[in-house]
């Protein structure tokens, strides 16, 4: 079953992607400065009217993206016959969810002009996260 690599690559970003999203709402509810290693100021940037989408904060949306890949993913493992249908899922929320993170970080580069590292960071996990998708459904 060499897809398995794929399905282990995903759980592991999804992880991450969970790490960085429950950082980013801890961060927040506490009001204290998130730690930027690219010495730029991160709260310019997760604190701005970009930080949103539908009601909801940005982390908010990634942490339940990323849930989700990994209740998909348990369900695949489980029930197989279904395992086509939401690799195919995948692809579909993946693409979504990748346009908006490339979008998030054109604002970021043209209109905030400032970065914040850790959606650089999700938006790469986000690619690879579309990546894996795309060998998972096709």
């Amino acid at each position: 079953m060499p897809e398995i690599h794929f399905i282990v690559s995903l759980l592991v970003l999804a992880v991450i992607g969970i790490l960085i999203s429950g950082y980013l709402m801890m961060k927040h509810r506490q009001a204290k400065p998130l730690v930027c290693p690219l010495d730029h100021d991160c709260s310019t940037v997760t604190e701005s009217k970009w930080s949103h989408l539908l009601y909801l904060r940005n982390e908010t949306l990634g942490l339940l993206f990323y849930l989700s890949l990994i209740m998909g993913t348990f369900v695949s493992l489980m029930y197989s016959p279904l395992a086509a249908t939401i690799y195919f899922l995948f692809f579909l929320v993946c693409a979504l969810v990748i346009m908006v993170s490339s979008f998030l970080v054109y604002v970021q580069a043209k209109i905030i002009k400032d970065y914040c590292f850790y959606c650089l960071i999700s938006t790469v996990i986000n690619l690879l996260l579309f990546l894996n998708s795309v060998v998972l459904a096709f």
